[in-house]
């Protein structure tokens, strides 16, 4: 039971919340999210032995507390020093590495609770989504790009109202926990295009076709101009070897998501001042999850910034039926994130056991 409870656990909190969107009032559903937060918060800040952990731990115990840093000083472990600075900052309140987890896992809950009672239709199932999809790999592994992430997503309005020096200071600061935020710069620009529907499926068609004529020159593109982004490595080894390609089955969830959300343009519009926001970053991330289908880790972690606005879209996309026909709906999207919340887990499950015994073998 221990291996399965957390599935179990997650199925079951979806479906009181949709049983209890369906008959609660407002105020009890930002209760009952706020509540759930704080259960990840703690989840977040007690786990053990999970990906990535030992190393920020020891980059934290590294870190010097706020008297003594400088930014000549280089983080372990990653290079970005405005979180090096964070670690120096919590260290100084109280040098705990436990205390150091919660805090950063807070910080994440907190911007993610900003924004799903911002821009989503139904936050509580904006959650269910963020943790089926996302929560484990960045909260519980790559803590540095759900802070950074989650910061672009909350500039969303800025991106919407045209305030272009509003969202490159919040860019700006999202790079100083991790550098993958400069790829929130396209997309700005690509907000000013109102893509048509054919603009969309042409353009997925020749994201397919441009992944596999020039993908040999892929690799070359991104040792030579990714140095910052110090994605070099993820173009080598069983990154590539584990690659799906096309028949990656992310890259068809996206597109029918993508085409299923544009084609009811009509029908959600009305409801979502940010429909054409959600469609352009979400469009803009399955270009580039097709794109590099040849690198495992490439093609998730680039694409994973954007894809972060299916929290907003799928509640969005019950307006589509009848009150009557959401349960179907809801079941539905409940059965996609319980089996993508397995997955997640079982990989990272299954990737602790290796390192456990590889460790017991050393």
């Amino acid at each position: 039971m221990g291996f399965y409870f957390p599935v179990v656990a997650f199925s079951l909190f979806y479906i009181f919340c949709f049983v209890f969107i369906e008959g609660g009032d407002k105020k009890s559903s930002k209760a009952l999210l706020v509540l759930a937060l704080l259960i990840l918060t703690y989840f977040i800040g007690t786990r053990q032995n999970w990906p990535d952990q030992i190393v920020y731990e020891i980059a934290f115990f590294k870190a010097p507390n706020i008297f003594d840093f400088s930014f000549d000083i280089e983080p372990f472990g990653y290079v970005e020093k405005g979180y090096m600075l964070l670690a120096s900052i919590i260290k100084t309140i109280y040098d705990n590495s436990t205390f150091y987890l919660f805090t950063m896992g807070g910080l994440s809950m907190w911007l993610l609770y900003k924004s799903l009672t911002k821009y989503c239709f139904i936050p509580l199932i904006g959650l269910c989504d963020y943790i089926a999809r996302f929560l484990l790999n960045r909260d519980f592994i790559q803590m540095r790009s759900s802070l950074a992430i989650l910061l672009i997503i909350l500039a969303t309005k800025y991106v919407y109202e045209r305030k272009i020096w509003h969202y490159f200071g919040i860019i700006l600061l999202a790079y100083q926990f991790h550098h993958l935020s400069l790829l929130a710069i396209p997309f700005y620009f690509m907000s000013y295009i109102k893509f048509k529907k054919w603009h969309i499926l042409a353009g997925l068609l020749f994201a397919a076709i441009a992944s596999q004529t020039i993908a040999n020159y892929i690799t070359g593109w991104v040792e030579n101009y990714s140095d910052d982004l110090q994605y070099t490595t993820y173009t080598q080894g069983s990154y590539v070897s584990r690659a799906l390609g096309l028949s990656n089955p992310m890259i068809l969830f996206q597109s029918i998501l993508l085409l299923l959300f544009t084609y009811s343009e009509k029908d959600l519009k009305p409801f979502d001042k940010y429909y054409y926001i959600y469609r352009t970053g979400y469009f803009y991330s399955t270009l580039i999850l097709i794109f590099f289908c040849n690198y495992t880790a490439l093609s998730g972690r680039t694409s994973t910034v954007f894809a972060t606005l299916e929290m907003f879209m799928i509640p969005l996309m019950s307006r589509m039926f009848a009150r009557k026909n959401r349960l179907l709906y809801y079941t539905g999207i409940g059965l996609f994130f319980i089996y993508f919340f397995f997955s997640k887990y079982s990989q990272e499950m299954a990737h602790m056991k290796d390192n456990l015994f590889l460790n017991t073998l050393d």
